[in-house]
């Protein structure tokens, strides 16, 4: 039997299918380009946070070294403060950023090399690999000596040990600014950034210790 249309009515079954099949498709196609706009959307913002974050942390570096110049140890922890929280920040950004890659590419690989700590680590330093200190012990006693000899002796020394103490501290506040400006740079490698921002917090510890 024939239609009014001149098809059977199975022809007409396959036809609505075939169209079925294709208006799935293309919204299959158009759902596929959405989720891929989608992805590149949140990569940009990941990249924008990042910009951000860096800029945010050349600031506080600026800041650090006038606290640096006039050894303002009291108001640095703050500044670690707010390194710490961009940290964290761009730390969440990083990991989503690497689900969106495993989605658009297929990366199976953390994004963060297993040694990436190590490449931008700072040597640690210690109160050990500052200057000592000279005492009076260090002073040599030519034996019979007068008053006027012995203040001197006293001056001296007393310069010596000015010297080294500002040596220490220019030494501890460089490495302070060094490993503070060394985390920022690492901020979009979570990992690093982590070691390097507790990093700040001995190095803080050790310039305050010099300065006080």
């Amino acid at each position: 039997m024939t239609t009014t249309y001149g098809t059977t009515p199975d022809e007409e079954f396959l036809g609505d299918r075939e169209d079925d099949d294709l208006d799935q498709s293309l919204r299959n196609i158009e759902q596929a380009v959405r989720t891929v706009q989608r992805a590149f959307d949140e990569i940009d913002r990941c990249n924008r946070l990042l910009d951000h974050a860096q800029e945010s942390g050349a600031e506080v570096i600026q800041e650090l070294d006038v606290l640096l110049r006039h050894r303002e140890h009291a108001a640095v922890p703050a500044l670690l403060d707010r390194l710490d929280a961009l940290g964290a920040e761009v730390a969440r950004s990083e990991a989503d950023r690497t689900v969106v890659r495993r989605i658009l590419f297929g990366e199976d690989e953390d994004d963060e090399p297993a040694d990436a700590v190590g490449a931008w680590s700072v040597p640690r330093l210690t109160a050990d690999d500052l200057p000592r200190v000279p005492t009076v012990h260090d002073v040599e006693d030519p034996g019979d000596s007068t008053l006027e000899d012995m203040w001197e002796r006293d001056q001296a020394l007393a310069s010596r040990q000015h010297e080294v103490r500002r040596e220490r501290t220019r030494v501890a506040g460089g490495h302070l600014r060094t490993v503070t400006a060394r985390a920022v740079d690492s901020f979009g490698t979570p990992g690093a950034t982590a070691a390097l921002l507790a990093g700040t917090r001995r190095a803080y510890v050790l310039w305050a210790s010099c300065v006080r």
